[in-house]
């Protein structure tokens, strides 16, 4: 049986984790990072991948004992990207035809269906900052967003499918990526608002709905602490 590599998910929020997996080809099995991605480590022997606090992508390698190689890819994005992965991954569409807003992506020509993502007034609910036992300051915010999606096509597709969208949202695979990446989509939405007019006969079908979204961001730094006094000196006055 050939070499191959699977992972839990292969789209995570940054400093989430996920487990890599090899079949086939021959025990033992090394797992490793490829250079010049997003930067996540690996568990050489366990393929527990941990991503990294940066955008971008990963692509996991495993090493069997024949020195035989998999790879497979991981995306580390951003809540909104993540939403929009969902989208794609249950309505079976291309990478090219979801898209975040405001990405300098022409009008379609053909006849598919896209979905462009967008946000607007995230508004903070919790803001914290603590040391850890290492020095560090570690930094989380909370927030609540409104998320425009659009649907639109050519052809007929928008008019048809644009239900698929809260099937998406709603999925078994949408509560798994909700759960492992520590965001939350909420189950119900504005209805959807047809704005097919303001692309005059270029887009004849286009859909907007708005729902929300919660999240979180985190950082870490070098914190600034003292863990470390001298013994007080008592001056008596003659």
């Amino acid at each position: 049986m050939p070499l191959s590599i699977s992972v839990t998910t292969r789209a995570l929020a940054t400093r989430c984790r996920a487990s890599a997996l090899a079949t086939g080809g021959t025990a033992p099995y090394v797992y490793s990072v490829v250079a010049g991605g997003a930067g996540g480590t690996i568990n050489s022997s366990t393929g527990f991948y941990t991503a990294p606090n940066a955008l971008g992508t990963d692509t996991i390698r495993v090493t069997d004992a024949t020195t035989a190689t998999a790879d497979i890819t991981i995306m580390v994005g951003t809540p909104l990207q993540l939403l929009a992965e969902v989208i794609r991954n249950q309505m079976s569409l291309t990478d090219d035809q979801v898209y975040l807003w405001d990405q300098k992506i022409n009008i379609p020509t053909d006849s598919r269906l896209y979905v462009a993502v967008s946000s607007s007034t995230p508004k903070p609910f919790g803001n914290s900052s603590v040391i850890n036992s290492a020095g560090m300051e570690l930094q989380s915010a909370n927030f609540q967003a409104l998320v425009g999606i659009d649907i639109l096509s050519r052809s007929n597709e928008a008019l048809l499918r644009k239900e698929e969208v809260i099937l998406a949202l709603g999925s078994i695979y949408s509560q798994q990526q909700q759960q492992i990446n520590s965001f939350y989509i909420a189950k119900q939405s504005v209805g959807f608002v047809n704005i097919s007019e303001i692309d005059g006969q270029a887009i004849p079908y286009r859909y907007n709905i708005l729902i929300s979204i919660q999240y979180m961001v985190q950082q870490s730094r070098a914190g600034s602490y003292f863990d470390n006094f001298a013994t007080p000196q008592v001056v008596v006055e003659a």
